[in-house]
């Protein structure tokens, strides 16, 4: 979920953060440019026709010595605010995770809203959300035949399941599903996860939930309902790390968003997704 103004952090934390955003608008300067920093990735801003008159501009960072690539797709309203020269408004878990993922050799794609959408409430789950998302996985595929996997966070999780659901074969190798939203009938503004129909995932999926995420529409106890609805997966397994920063509002960062232990989960994730991935197969 879309993290709010005042994330409530002390101020040296929001003097780190705010360094930590101006460190990415340098990267997306330089990698325009050409120009890498050290072992950082290559970053460009690229925009796909996806429907008629409609694009969707994205994030894409290539790993050096890529194993897999992921398409991430961030939460809240999942409107990122994605600029041209790369900076971005939202720097959740995912949105900010391009140089976390590619430093674990996972490839990324961040995709901002479509053109003609100012958010995605009542969106997500739709066919049309899957053709934009099409475009990414074959843009993923045009790079590398590198298996693909579907990331989402908070409400992301719905956008990740449904590319499974909706896509198929054109879709994710597999699914990874963080802070998922499970509870249901509260605001549209909250994209529960089970709207996608979880018994027809057929893939590996790695659930990550934190002990005491304190999001109200995310509880860890739901944990044990949402793999028992991925049924017909053939592996689903779930971590749940501790510890971080509890700071800010708990839907939009703190627990939920792994404050303070992002670089080990995106870790626990990579390694996970590298274990798990096939052999890529000729599409």
């Amino acid at each position: 979920m879309k993290r709010p103004p005042d994330s409530g952090l002390p101020l040296k934390k929001k003097h780190m953060h705010h360094l930590h955003h101006l460190r990415w608008v340098l990267l997306a300067f330089l990698s325009a440019w050409g120009v890498t920093a050290g072992a950082q990735a290559s970053i460009e801003v690229k925009q796909l026709t996806t429907r008629a008159g409609v694009t969707v501009r994205f994030l894409y960072a290539k790993a050096d010595n890529p194993v897999a690539s992921a398409v991430l797709f961030q939460g809240g309203p999942g409107n990122i605010g994605l600029f041209p020269n790369g900076s971005m408004l939202n720097e959740g878990f995912l949105a900010s995770g391009a140089h976390r993922f590619t430093q674990n050799g996972i490839s990324v794609v961040i995709p901002d809203v479509p053109s003609d959408r100012r958010n995605l409430d009542d969106f997500r789950q739709t066919a049309e959300h899957a053709q934009d998302n099409a475009a990414l996985f074959e843009f993923l595929r045009q790079q590398s035949p590198l298996p693909i996997w579907a990331v989402g966070t908070s409400n992301g999780s719905l956008s990740a399941a449904a590319a499974a659901t909706h896509l198929k074969g054109k879709g994710p190798a597999g699914l990874v599903l963080t802070s998922s939203v499970t509870k249901a009938g509260v605001s549209r503004a909250a994209h529960v996860v089970s709207l996608a129909p979880l018994a027809e995932v057929t893939l590996p999926v790695l659930l990550v939930h934190h002990k005491t995420d304190g999001c109200y529409v995310t509880p860890y106890d739901a944990m044990p309902a949402l793999k028992a609805a991925l049924s017909a997966s053939p592996k689903v397994e779930l971590i749940s790390p501790e510890g971080g920063s509890s700071g800010g509002n708990p839907c939009h960062g703190g627990y939920h968003q792994f404050r303070g232990i992002e670089t080990a989960v995106t870790k626990d994730i990579a390694d996970w997704i590298k274990a798990n991935s096939a052999a890529p197969v000729a599409r």
